[in-house]
């Protein structure tokens, strides 16, 4: 393709003449710069990577040849070996270069072995090797597959060639991995690896090497054919019929794709790089000559061709590895059950009777996912079965979506006690949901171009399956205990799988998803013959599945009208415990950090009074006075336990009377704030700590004398321990005094229970509140995560008037650190007092509300108000 780099002949000139070792060096660290930027020049006009990749490894065993002729003697018994992906003859501009010395005797010339590895480290090459014999690779391969796979893809750069050949030769050996205990633990390799990634392709920030769907799995494929079938390359498979036409040119196509991004990622980050994080894919994006449109953008639409890709992969891995199993297990006659005229068991794999199954009976592609419920000691469907699913796609037309005997077949699916689950991943992955439900094709490989969906929605929607099946399984009920029990309930559950399949499933159309969801749901619920009570519940979940979660994080619990307007939504305890189920598991399924005691405290405090508002029975007050009282009694008869007398402490209550302190606390937090602070000294700071597990969060209690933006000071003092405030309650009392509860979590959102780090909260909090004033410049500048900088999110505020003492502030803004000592310092400036705040983080973005008044207890209307305190937010939020 190219000539060598012109410093070539002045390299070997240096390492013959030998006489400066550091002529040599820079010799050869120039050659190779050279030849990189000379790739990397190639690259960028249109040259192929499938070339580049292997001219790079050619180049480099002439390197490595003229380096180990310099330092190893003709005479000696070793030769230099190439292994791993060098060993394929591929190369990326940074990866390792894996040799193997192989010698006759492990101690023959181990000074001239480390002579030529220490040269090659200090060209900058980036060396894994081994100095073995040939019976020391036997052993150390009989050991572990991974350095056994090494060996099988060890090639023959220079030296002994015969000691190279006797190697080769172990393959040959009965003993040596045979072919069924290397695929099964190449398997069990994939398996695990795959694990690591959540067993989806799906990832937003994928591993273009180790994800599922990645290079490896193809690596995988061609391992296994290479041992059984002594095959050099995937291309022979077609020699064994064990790939079709199609199929090879599929697998040939994703993986020349992989490697042009995985070249694309060492050409951007000049590194060895195999993560596909968000930066890089904007970048690449471009260089792929994506372009922003109306309906997406230029980095979504190069990660939806990614998918396309990588599922290809995972399909083709699946009925390659299948067809391996099936061939090289077969060890005489198979097993064979009949199970009707159209299924069969082999070997207890599922089979079609004949070729024409599909075309014959077209329902049948939906069948055979029944006959895997209904019988869970299948293992799996045979290849060639698989293949003709796939082949017979095109069957499942307007005619059969329309058929009554397909939809009762594709309902059942979901109402069966075992395998859903299992069930629709299956329908997924081979194309059977995308053709039964248009609807659904439109979501596949859609990605969300932001941190806090870790998955495509299509993948997050068969996650929200997988999450409501486990709540009904008794062996995963200490996962969400209250979701177990409440699922116990339920009376069709497959009405709640039918809502977690079409929640998301008009994301990306334009408009309100769950408003077009829900329109979807119903044309599916009449179209599959479901009662009209059942559809209009499937429609209401789909409809209403955002707002739990919103009302939950957003809004105070403890206001009754906040509760009562809930309960007015859904309705009854049958709507509540459907919605409340497929919120959990939809906010479980964006990613594996978003769920904490915090966020399920939350959950259940909502769940439980709606639940108590919903029951006839329940005295639950509709106001904040009446809920006021009926605590004030409740916490008397706790105290009265206590043996405290309502005259000891009457004076603190009649201090907070005018206050929301009894209509915003529960009966038992009353009792043990009372106990612990009527005593307290009037002149003095009081602050305590302790971890409140039923919230989930450590609460933060200070008491002390009156002083105005308080907020600002305390959430910069939590700002420069990196804790996280999640909520804030402030009360201003008639004796001039504050009391603050706070519940903070540590930076990974959970609750602190080291004792050393409440003394320096405590120390931390005395030490800022000594400060008269916080200044702008005290507030250090942010830098930004690197997933946050990758994402374009504009600050958002609104003002909502709750009534005439209090306004509702919402912020929604990029989340960086220190976010809230800001806002707490534009709400100082502009004299605007903080009652509460409640602190929600999605992703990349916080979405913060606050209910707040001007000094003298009076709502924010004025607009010049209000743009005053817009541009103090904006001038500090957006520095």
């Amino acid at each position: 393709m190219s000539s060598a780099p012109s410093t070539v002949p002045s390299f070997v000139q240096a390492l013959d003449q030998g006489s400066n070792p550091f002529e040599a060096i820079q010799a050869g660290r120039e050659t190779l710069k050279q030849f990189t930027e000379h790739q990397f020049s190639q690259y960028d006009q249109g040259a192929a990577v499938a070339e580049l990749v292997k001219e790079r490894s050619t180049f480099i065993d002439q390197i490595l040849k003229k380096i180990w002729h310099h330092f190893i003697p003709a005479e000696v018994p070793a030769a230099l070996l190439a292994v791993g992906g060098y060993g394929r003859g591929e190369l990326h501009p940074y990866s390792d270069i894996d040799v193997l010395i192989l010698t006759d005797a492990a101690a023959c010339n181990q000074e001239a072995f480390s002579q030529f590895i220490t040269f090659l480290w200090d060209l900058g090459f980036d060396v894994g090797h081994a100095l073995r014999t040939v019976d020391e690779c036997v052993s150390a391969g009989l050991e572990d597959v991974a350095t056994a796979t090494n060996l099988l893809e060890s090639r023959w750069i220079t030296g002994d060639y015969e000691l190279y050949e006797g190697l080769m030769n172990i393959w040959n050996r009965s003993d040596f991995w045979p072919s069924q205990t290397f695929f099964q633990a190449k398997f069990a390799e994939q398996e695990t690896r795959h694990k690591r990634f959540n067993d989806t392709t799906y990832q937003l920030e994928p591993n273009v090497k180790e994800s599922p769907g990645g290079l490896r799995d193809i690596q995988t494929v061609y391992w296994v054919a290479k041992r059984h079938y002594k095959a050099s390359s995937i291309n022979q498979l077609l020699q064994h019929q064990f790939l079709t036409t199609e199929e090879y040119r599929e697998i040939e196509a994703a993986y020349k794709y992989l490697n042009r991004v995985r070249f694309a990622l060492h050409r951007f980050k000049k590194r060895r790089e195999d993560r596909l994080l968000f930066d890089h894919q904007q970048h690449i994006a471009e260089t792929f000559g994506y372009q922003d449109t109306d309906e997406k953008m230029a980095v979504e639409q190069f990660m939806n061709s990614y998918y396309r890709n990588v599922q290809n992969v995972v399909k083709l891995n699946e009925i390659l590895l299948q067809h391996f199993r099936e061939e090289i297990f077969n060890s005489g006659q198979p097993e064979i059950k009949k199970i009707n005229t159209r299924f069969k068991t082999v070997d207890q794999y599922l089979d079609i009777q004949h070729p024409e199954v599909f075309k014959q009976f077209p329902s049948a592609l939906l069948e055979i996912f029944l006959i895997l419920q209904h019988y869970p000691e299948i293992e799996g469907i045979r290849s060639h079965t698989i293949r003709s699913i796939r082949d017979n796609l095109h069957l499942i037309d307007e005619d059969f979506r329309n058929d009554t005997i397909n939809n009762a077949l594709f309902i059942e699916i979901f109402r069966q006690p075992h395998g859903v689950n299992a069930a629709i991943k299956r329908m997924h992955s081979y194309g059977i949901l995308s053709a039964y439900l248009p609807v659904f094709k439109k979501i596949s490989g859609l990605m969300q171009f932001n941190i806090f969906h870790a998955y495509t929605v299509d993948d997050h929607t068969i996650l929200v399956i997988r999450n409501l099946r486990r709540f009904f399984v008794d062996e995963f009920a200490y996962e969400y205990p209250t979701a177990h029990q409440i699922a116990k309930s339920i009376c069709k559950p497959e009405i709640l799988f039918l809502a977690g399949l079409f929640h998301d499933i008009a994301k990306g159309r334009g408009g309100a998803h769950e408003v077009l969801g829900a329109e979807d749901a119903l044309e599916f619920a009449d179209q599959h013959n479901l009662s009209e009570k059942d559809g209009l519940l499937l429609s209401w979940l789909v409809r209403h599945h955002l707002e739990f979660s919103g009302i939950a994080q957003k809004k105070d619990l403890s206001n009754p009208v906040v509760i009562h307007h809930f309960a007015e939504q859904v309705k009854d305890h049958q709507h509540l415990d459907y919605l409340y189920l497929l919120t959990v598991a939809d906010v479980c399924a964006t990613s594996d950090d978003v769920w904490n005691d915090w966020k399920n405290a939350l959950f259940l405090e909502l769940y439980n009074e709606t639940s108590k508002v919903l029951d006839e029975r329940s005295s639950t007050p509709k106001n904040r006075a009446k809920k006021a009282l009926q605590t004030q009694e409740r916490a008397k008869d706790l105290l009265a336990k206590r043996e405290l007398r309502s005259l000891d402490y009457q004076p603190f209550w009649d201090s907070l009377n005018k206050t929301e302190f009894f209509s915003r606390q529960t009966p038992n937090d009353v009792a043990r704030i009372t106990k612990l602070l009527y005593r307290a000294e009037l002149d003095q700071i009081h602050i305590h700590l302790q971890n409140q597990t039923q919230r989930g969060a450590t609460e933060l209690m200070i008491y002390m004398p009156d002083r105005d933006y308080l907020f600002a000071h305390i959430s910069s003092a939590m700002d420069k321990l990196h804790l996280n405030i999640m909520e804030a309650r402030i009360y201003s009392t008639q004796t001039k005094m504050t009391l603050v509860i706070l519940y903070i979590l540590d930076n990974e959102l959970h609750s602190i229970s080291d004792k050393q780090m409440h003394k320096a909260i405590v120390d931390k909090i005395q030490q800022q509140l000594a400060l008269p004033e916080i200044e702008p410049h005290e507030i250090q500048p942010f830098l930004n995560s690197r997933r946050v900088r990758c994402f374009e999110t504009p600050t958002e505020i609104s003002f909502h008037k709750i009534n005439k003492h209090l306004s509702e502030l919402s912020i929604q803004t990029k989340d960086i650190p220190g976010l809230l000592s800001r806002i707490g310092l534009a709400l100082k400036t502009c004299n605007i007092r903080i009652h509460d705040a409640k602190i929600n983080t999605v992703g990349e973005k916080a979405e913060d509300v606050f209910l707040i008044s001007d000094t003298h207890d009076r709502a924010i209307t004025e607009q010049t108000q209000k743009d005053k305190l817009i541009q103090a937010l904006l001038d500090l939020i957006e520095t």
